[in-house]
């Protein structure tokens, strides 16, 4: 790929441009307490999930017995 030198200076112009726009205003305050994602899980999906870790716990004991 071939880039030109006319297209560096564009970029460099951009960059010079957008730079003086975020110095001059000051930077956004940021929450000190960011707000948590909350994940609710139903009743089914927590006993489907207990059903796969014994079945996982039971196929590793499976494997360890015929060793």
């Amino acid at each position: 790929m071939t880039v030109f030198p006319y297209q560096i200076n564009e970029v460099a112009q951009l960059y010079n441009r957008i730079s003086r726009f975020k110095t001059s205003s000051p930077p956004p305050e940021k929450d000190l307490h960011e707000p948590q994602d909350i994940v609710n899980i139903s009743a089914e999906a927590k006993k489907m999930q207990i059903h796969a870790e014994i079945n996982k716990n039971k196929l590793e004991r499976i494997k360890i017995l015929n060793k």
